[in-house]
């Protein structure tokens, strides 16, 4: 029998250590393989039982472990037996016999494998024990069927193989005739590719039906001549393996959507969860907004007073208050209608510091412009350059009806008399958090007489929009104002609203709508 050493065993031979990981993990047990000469050759150094490995009467190693050191000891025995044997072998009908052993256990291993690394590993290594080589490679065609690429090689040549494209060279003329080759001398072919240096080549096309997916070359670095058989057999080997390659990338396409579909329900799933924290989260958001609005109008003897917020969204950056007491002095009240820039949870959350630095500010300051002026530094200081506030600012002396006023950047507000008269009060500087402090506010006298009704409101009202994009503006708040004087001021305020609604028909609301009226009663 012909001398077989351990090291191959263990070393060399893919399926040995393929067969001792599965064995060892199958029983438990925890072993290391050394030669003769005490060299580890697998696992690490271990203590327990140390079993001998013999072949043909010959030593060839221990194995050392726990009490399935002998189970593998024996895989060990049987493999070398195998070796042996595999070397022994010479004669014709054996080595005939071995080939159709090979290629059937080649089928039921390849039938086993969905793994196309796996697949193409596998090939090589049964084609080389059926077929002498010291070179081999399987090279696959691209998507486009334009360029082969290797798949899997073994030797030293055929990895420098690259740029390889069908219907080029040895290789690309099989892959595009579709039909095996035997080149006796690669040197003496023209088709020769001068990076690789082998001497003889057998070649055989990958092929699913009449489509040719690849090609299996193998090759010997020595002058050699390559028999028709052996043709034929890696045709056999070549039929297999292009039917299991397909299979692994079906396998593999099945996986890779299997996979994303979880990913993408497992994506919707923290979506849905996410959407529903979000939302209870405004609903929240919505409920403590509402809150910071006034639950009701103050009672101010001799006015009536009303006020509504609709926001476009869960959340709105509107704000209107009306605080007791005015600025600076006994007897009055300060009317507030902001708006926010933006729009959403954001902006509510800027007007709820909008509506706490105002009711700081109202009673440590003496004038309505430096109420405005301290407002826009603590603003300015506290958020991000492109968020501000507009504001119409209204501090009444209700005994005698004198009111002063500032608009830090806000939209005209009105005053409407009964006999028709209408006062616009515009603009009296910046907005509100949006340039740094320093710059000074200016107020506008107001004269409030009975019957008077003064209307303040958020760029909202006017600029409500219809389907075909037309704004309400103020013309028709004007009129709708002027046709309700004679009514409450709730009735004022649900008039306007009603007529927003009626203009803008099915367009959607885009911006908060925020609207404050207030009437000096008649003498």
């Amino acid at each position: 029998m012909a001398r077989v050493s351990l090291k191959h065993i263990v070393g060399a031979q893919t399926d040995a250590g393929s067969m001792l990981g599965a064995l060892s993990e199958a029983i438990g047990a925890s072993v290391s393989i050394e030669d003769q000469s005490g060299r580890v050759l697998y696992g690490s150094p271990a203590g327990g039982a140390r079993v001998p490995v013999v072949h043909d009467g010959v030593g060839l190693g221990w194995v050392t472990g726990t009490e399935g050191a002998g189970a593998i000891a024996d895989l060990l025995q049987f493999l070398a037996a195998n070796e042996s044997e595999r070397k022994a072998l010479g004669a014709e009908v054996l080595h005939l016999y071995r080939e159709v052993n090979l290629i059937y256990s080649f089928s039921e291993k390849l039938a086993a494998l969905l793994d196309l690394d796996r697949v193409v590993q596998l090939t090589l290594q049964e084609a080389r024990h059926l077929i002498v080589a010291t070179d081999g490679a399987i090279l696959l065609l691209d998507d486009a069927g334009d360029m082969l690429t290797a798949a899997a090689t073994f030797g030293d040549e055929f990895p420098r193989l690259s740029g390889l494209r069908h219907g080029h060279g040895i290789v690309g003329t099989v892959a595009a005739t579709g039909v095996g080759e035997i080149v006796d001398d690669v040197m003496m072919d023209a088709r020769r590719v001068a990076a690789v240096n082998v001497r003889s080549l057998v070649c055989a096309p990958l092929k699913v039906g009449e489509k040719v997916i690849g090609v299996i070359a193998l090759a010997s670095t020595e002058p050699m001549v390559y028999e028709a058989r052996e043709l034929k057999l890696l045709n056999t080997l070549a039929l297999q393996t292009a039917t299991a390659i397909e299979n692994a990338r079906l396998f593999e396409r099945t996986v890779e959507a299997g996979l994303e579909r979880e990913r993408l329900l497992a994506l919707n799933k923290q979506a849905e969860v996410a959407r529903a924290r979000f939302e209870r989260e405004l609903e929240l958001a919505a409920q403590i907004q509402a809150d910071l609005f006034p639950p009701a109008m103050p009672a101010i003897a001799g006015y009536e007073i009303a006020a509504r917020n609709r926001p476009a969204r869960q959340c709105g950056g509107d704000y209107y208050d009306v605080i007791a007491g005015g600025v600076g002095r006994d007897g009055g009240a300060l009317f507030c209608v902001a708006d926010v820039s933006g729009k959403g949870l954001p902006a509510s959350l800027l007007m709820s510091h909008m509506q706490a630095t105002l009711r700081a500010l109202l009673g440590r300051t003496q004038s309505l412009t430096n109420l405005a002026g301290e407002a826009n530094a603590l603003l300015h200081g506290s958020t991000a350059a492109n968020k501000y506030v507009t504001a119409a600012l209204l501090d009444l002396d209700t005994a005698s009806g004198e009111a002063r006023y500032v608009s830090a950047g806000h939209i005209d507000s009105w005053v409407f008399s009964q006999d028709g008269t209408v006062r616009p009060l515009a603009s009296t500087g910046a907005p509100l958090g949006l340039l740094p402090p320093g710059l000074p506010y200016e107020e506008t006298s107001v004269a409030v007489g009975h019957g008077d009704c003064v209307v303040l409101c958020s760029d909202g009202v006017a600029d409500a929009q219809n389907s075909a994009g037309d704004e309400f503006g103020e013309a028709r708040l004007a009129a709708v104002v002027q046709a309700a004087l004679d009514q409450p001021v709730g009735t004022i305020v649900d008039r306007v609203l009603m007529a927003i609604d009626a203009f803008a028909g099915d367009a959607p609301q885009f911006d908060d709508i925020t609207l404050l009226v207030l009437r000096r009663a008649g003498s």
